[in-house]
């Protein structure tokens, strides 16, 4: 148990690694930026962005550019501008999932400079993983790559955040995996192993739609679902570091068979995986290989596949229903692959607010998240391990 100035101590430290995080996400999409323009910008005193930029001035993550007047003729003293810093530490981000493994090295900013892929599909964990080092090694040792000081890894399934052991990810039929140890030996660099829906919740917080949320759900779709959460301005990851992971609860009455063996799971029910009865014919295939205006269309002349999509989003907007009436949050993320299609994103997004009880109407918002399916959420968890200060923070206290 924390103590009460152990779990202050805790939450302002956490508050910082997100505070600077959006500073970094701020000049990396609209900078060069003055001290004065971060602080209104992001609603913060402007003491407290002097010292944010100071730090990420001294860990060499930003630089100050020259000098500038404002306004011709101006005799004002001159505005020193803010950027990210090209030469910044680098880092790489490996997001898992089945169908493939992606690897990006950036740097501490988040910009990618190389990136390749390996497939996953039926392949078995250490067949992966010497592939992924060996694209990692690669990138590296490209005459540009530079070496990384970090990885940071992403993965759907349960996880132990502080050991990086994959606990289990039905999606890749991979148990016990200890994936951040054997990376972290055969890279020789630290490694951080977070599951996919509570990494693109810290995405949400830093640079998506929660950014000004106090509270959030994050309703991750896609081969499987997962909720994230968000209290008080940050993720919430429960008492033991699993708080949302609900794919494979039992729904009543559902005997649907899942890829964890069991019947009944919430995966089996309402991801997108559930989906693939409407069109069998996308089994195995990257989103990039479906062809979207094409599968649109046989679906629009199929009742039977328009039934099986209705149902599922009708389930995953029961179950947000739930969950808004519980926590009662400001937003309601739709996240995942399933922003990938219009229609099924639409379509959940309006489910959800016409399943919304008169009394709770102007309450929460339902919104579709804006980070896409290839934003690098890895590097994200990555990033957490270059303050010392701060590693960790997100984790779950003993």
């Amino acid at each position: 148990m924390l103590k009460p100035s152990e779990s202050t101590k805790q939450s302002r430290q956490v508050a910082r690694l997100l505070q600077r995080q959006r500073v970094v996400h701020l000049l990396r999409t609209s900078g060069p930026l003055a001290r004065a323009d971060l602080a209104d910008r992001l609603g913060l005193p402007r003491p407290s962005i002097t010292t944010l930029v100071a730090d990420l001035i001294d860990d060499g993550t930003l630089v100050e550019l020259e000098s500038r007047i404002e306004g011709a003729g101006s005799r004002g003293r001159p505005r020193i501008l803010l950027d990210c810093n090209p030469e910044a530490r680098r880092v790489l981000g490996i997001q898992i999932d089945g169908i493939r493994a992606r690897v990006v090295l950036a740097d501490a900013t988040g910009n990618i400079s190389h990136e390749d892929q390996t497939p996953t599909g039926d392949r078995d964990a250490a067949a992966v993983i010497r592939s992924i080092t060996r694209i990692a090694t690669k990138l590296m040792s490209d005459p540009e790559g530079k070496q990384a000081s970090v990885v940071g890894v992403c993965i759907p399934g349960l996880v132990d955040d502080t050991t990086g052991l994959v606990i289990a990810s039905h999606e890749l039929g991979w148990t016990n995996v200890e994936l951040g140890k054997l990376i972290s030996r055969d890279l020789g660099i630290p490694v951080a192993v977070q599951d996919t829906t509570k990494a693109i919740t810290l995405a949400e917080t830093i640079a998506g739609a929660a950014r000004e949320a106090r509270t959030a759900v994050v309703l991750d779709h896609g081969g499987r679902l997962g909720v994230g959460l968000i209290i008080d301005g940050r993720p919430y990851s429960g008492s033991t570091g699993v708080a949302g992971a609900i794919g494979h609860v039992p729904v009543y009455g559902s005997v649907a068979p899942c890829r964890c063996g069991r019947t009944g799971c919430v995966e089996a029910d309402m991801s997108m995986y559930a989906m693939q009865a409407a069109a069998p014919q996308t089994v195995g295939q990257t989103y990039e290989d479906v062809d979207i205006d094409a599968l649109r269309e046989e679906n629009a002349r199929n009742e039977q596949s328009q039934n099986i999509v209705r149902d599922v989003i009708d389930r995953v907007a029961h179950t947000a229903a739930l969950i808004e009436a519980l926590l009662d949050p400001e937003l309601i993320i739709v996240a995942g692959l399933i922003v990938e299609f219009d229609e099924l994103a639409d379509g959940l997004v309006a489910r959800i607010d016409e399943l919304r009880p008169p009394e709770r109407q102007s309450r929460t918002t339902t919104v579709r998240s804006n980070i896409g399916r290839d934003a690098p959420i890895a590097v994200i968890v990555a990033l957490q391990q270059l303050d010392p200060d701060i590693a960790g923070m997100l984790h779950t206290p003993a």
